[in-house]
């Protein structure tokens, strides 16, 4: 019997050895949770990554397409603004931006800014659509 109490101290003495200790588990915790959280900034780059080059695509689209529609992307301008309204005041806006980048790849600012010019004078007394225009940098004296 004795001997059995000695063997049975000696083990649980030395399991008690090998368990881990507080320090080791949160030390352990702390890895996980740093390899947790530097795979969700990974998956969250990754996923942002994605967008930005979704976004890319479309805009893309969007230019080539109102390459295509030619002159007529002026007019649509022109009958968004003649709407007199907030939402085809912006769509005008957007218009107008697309038109500016395209004009900046083409290297054709100059006839760009001519017309941007051209429709500040004509819709001046339109107060929130050169309101819209001023938020996109765009000012009278271009």
């Amino acid at each position: 019997m004795r001997e059995r109490a000695r063997s049975l101290s000696a083990s649980a003495a030395s399991s008690a050895s090998s368990a881990p200790t507080v320090a080791e588990l949160q030390a352990a915790a702390g890895v996980i949770r740093d390899a947790r959280k530097r795979e969700k900034e990974e998956r969250l780059a990754a996923e942002r990554k994605r967008k930005e080059a979704e976004e890319a695509r479309a805009r893309r689209e969007r230019l080539n397409a109102i390459r295509q529609r030619g002159e007529g992307v002026w007019r649509k301008i022109e009958t968004e603004i003649e709407r007199r309204k907030a939402p085809g005041y912006d769509n005008a806006a957007s218009l107008l931006l697309d038109l500016k980048t395209i004009a900046a790849e083409n290297g054709d600012t100059a006839d760009f800014s001519g017309r941007l010019q051209s429709i500040f004078e004509r819709h001046a007394q339109k107060g929130r659509f050169i309101q819209r225009l001023n938020a996109f940098g765009w000012h009278r004296a271009l």
